[in-house]
């Protein structure tokens, strides 16, 4: 059994590995291959944290941790089920105030956007043939806010604005959001 420290050292190294893969710049298939080869490994372990600890929220690996565990999940992007039942753990566990709810919308528009669905808060981005960020369409755009608002995201144009001031860094590593 993974002790409390070792899970919350473990969840910070698969993230930091998360994003190490994904900011290479002008990736070369051996990069693509590492970066599916970190993927299918964080899956693969992630399901045993899941079914051993459930949601690993604040109060078992911090607020750090859990924002890991929820990165992992949002990013399982070959492995649609362990997205669909690790939103149904974070959803019982943003319920009993344990993770935060922003984290259950980024999931949630994931999944939408891999339905090719709009997505609910606007979180999911691609690039057009330009090569710029655009948004993914969004269900009832009037509401967008009033819905980001409600789990702890900031409006739409600040959020574009704090991702204008990354896009240098952003096109110079093509990172999948």
């Amino acid at each position: 059994m993974t002790t409390h420290a070792e899970l919350v050292a473990e969840l910070e190294h698969r993230a930091d590995q998360d994003q190490q893969v994904r900011r290479i710049p002008d990736k070369t298939q051996q990069d693509i291959d590492r970066w599916m080869a970190v993927d299918a490994d964080n899956q693969r372990w992630m399901w045993g944290v899941l079914r051993e600890y459930g949601w690993p929220g604040r109060a078992l690996v911090g607020e750090e941790g859990a924002a890991h565990a929820a990165l992992i999940v949002q990013h399982a992007d070959r492995d649609r089920a362990l997205q669909l039942f690790g939103l149904g753990l974070l959803i019982e566990a943003v319920d009993a105030d344990d993770a935060d709810p922003s984290h259950a919308a980024y999931l949630i528009d994931r999944i939408h956007m891999h339905r090719g669905v709009p997505t609910r808060y606007g979180t999911q981005y691609a690039r057009n043939p330009q090569g710029e960020l655009e948004l993914l369409p969004v269900e009832d755009p009037d509401a967008l806010d009033a819905r980001r608002a409600g789990v702890g995201l900031p409006p739409l144009h600040e959020f574009e604005h704090q991702l204008r001031e990354l896009r240098p860094a952003l096109n110079d590593a093509k990172e999948e959001l």
